[in-house]
């Protein structure tokens, strides 16, 4: 009978670098996220909305507004009755409780009456391209983290706010 030296294979040795490995990175990806983390995934997700919602309206000939409220937002269209309702495939969304936003808009802004003012869009998206002229801040426990703006015409800038 062959003697077997006593230690382990390199097989063995290969397996648990592996399962350690993978354990590790699993450990990173369960990490609880930042909320400058959270604040910068919600910042670009209204950047690309907004973005969205532009090449829409001048797709379909249709006004879009924006609907912005400190813990969320929701999409609305300007219905051939001149109300703004709901717009189905857009849902509203809820911030973190963590963060907040705060819209400042200018005082040029374009203005699309309707008859119920209180629930109507803040922040308006035309077919002709234009929007709003805009601040909007994305804030962590109601400090400002990030700033999304537009003077109306051009590609809706995300920037980081100077402390």
């Amino acid at each position: 009978m062959p003697r077997r030296s006593a230690g382990f294979t390199l097989l063995e040795v290969l397996v648990v670098i592996v399962v350690i490995g993978l354990l590790a990175g699993l450990g990173t990806l369960v990490q609880s996220d930042t909320g400058g983390q959270q604040a910068r995934r919600e910042a670009e997700r209204l950047r690309t909305l907004i973005g969205l919602l532009r090449e829409d309206a001048q797709i379909n000939q249709r006004e879009f507004g924006l609907r912005i409220d400190s813990d969320g937002y929701s999409v609305q269209r300007l219905a051939p009755d001149g109300d703004w309702e709901p717009v189905p495939h857009y849902r509203a969304q809820r911030l973190p409780d963590s963060l907040s936003l705060r819209l400042v808009l200018d005082e040029n802004a374009p203005v699309i009456s309707a008859r119920n003012r209180r629930h109507a869009p803040q922040l308006l998206v035309l077919s002709s391209d234009e929007l709003s002229p805009f601040t909007l801040l994305v804030e962590l426990r109601k400090t400002p983290l990030l700033e999304l703006s537009s003077d109306g015409i051009q590609e809706v800038r995300l920037s980081g706010m100077e402390n």
